[in-house]
């Protein structure tokens, strides 16, 4: 297994601008976990002073709306985009690639 990719100048700059424009960041994903359909949100949104809000989930498509059945429901607060990205590529099963499809570029 490749070790996690770290968040480069060129994908931080898109996501800025992302975030600014858009005011947040949503990447959704469908898959099947055990041969049962699962499904995984994350999100990205700026708050005051640079800081960035970021949320994950993971669950069941049957427990969609009871969180304390997801595998896993997460929200963080970070000081910087930078550094919700290095948590994300080295914590989340995200990749830069998710980003790009998630905002329209190819990667």
């Amino acid at each position: 297994m490749n070790p996690p990719a770290a968040p480069d100048a060129a994908l931080i700059a898109a996501v800025r601008r992302w975030l600014a424009e858009r005011r947040a960041l949503w990447i959704n994903q469908a898959y099947l976990h055990e041969g049962e359909p699962a499904q995984r949100e994350y999100f990205l949104k700026p708050l005051d002073g640079g800081a960035i809000q970021l949320g994950f989930d993971d669950w069941l498509d049957r427990y969609e709306d009871a969180t304390d059945l997801y595998f896993r429901y997460e929200r963080q607060r970070f000081d910087s985009l930078e550094v919700a990205l290095v948590y994300t590529f080295e914590q989340l099963p995200l990749r830069a690639a998710d980003f790009g499809r998630a905002m329209g570029v190819v990667r």
